[in-house]
């Protein structure tokens, strides 16, 4: 069930994409693209479900603010672009019905690349030390030496798998995509994969 309602989330974060990309940017999409569009539109309309807590877990401890710190590598599926990527990102507490978690974050690379972004997430508890979160943002993406994304504005999707230690402090391994959703001429598109530890601030 927990794989499916994931399934689930990325299918909506990839038509909320399409949809951004055809009311906004109007390219000219061949019959492929548009057939697509609709088959994923009908399935959403068949299965849409709201994010759910009840889908997971309970969290095992009350949620806190984190302050996550990051280090990896960009571009990890491109070794002539490759290089080593820090970061900083400051996670709210879980708000609302969908428990859902507002984050602020700025990362950069040994290549002068630079993010800039603000994203939601939610916490899928496996058990009570290890956790899924999936998220999806936007922010701004400012070139550096290697890499050019096409755009100014890029649109992030990630996955997190992390463990919960007893003083509530995280272990995590995400792997996030970056593109511009097809809002420029030149798409190309780059994925980050970051090991990093979340610390709970406050109570």
């Amino acid at each position: 069930m927990f794989v499916v309602h994931l399934k689930l989330f990325f299918l909506r974060i990839q038509f909320m994409k399409d949809i951004y990309v055809t009311i906004i940017n109007k390219p000219s999409w061949n019959s492929k693209k548009i057939n697509l569009l609709r088959i994923r539109l009908l399935f959403l309309l068949m299965l849409i479900l709201p994010i759910s807590p009840s889908y997971s877990k309970e969290p095992p401890v009350p949620a806190t603010p984190m302050l996550n710190i990051s280090v990896g590598q960009v571009a990890v599926f491109d070794k002539e672009l490759q290089s080593q990527r820090y970061g900083l990102e400051y996670r709210f507490r879980p708000y609302g019905k969908y428990q859902l978690i507002p984050a602020i974050g700025f990362a950069f690379s040994e290549n002068n690349d630079s993010f800039i972004y603000s994203d939601l997430r939610h916490d899928f508890w496996l058990n009570n030390h290890w956790v899924v979160t999936p998220s999806i943002g936007a922010g701004v993406f400012s070139d550096g030496n290697k890499i050019d994304l096409g755009n100014d504005i890029e649109f992030r999707s990630g996955l997190e798998v992390a463990y919960r230690f007893k003083n509530n402090y995280r272990l995590g391994l995400a792997l996030f995509h970056l593109s511009n959703a097809g809002t420029a001429n030149q798409n190309p598109g780059t994925e980050a994969l970051v090991l990093s530890v979340s610390l709970p601030i406050g109570r």
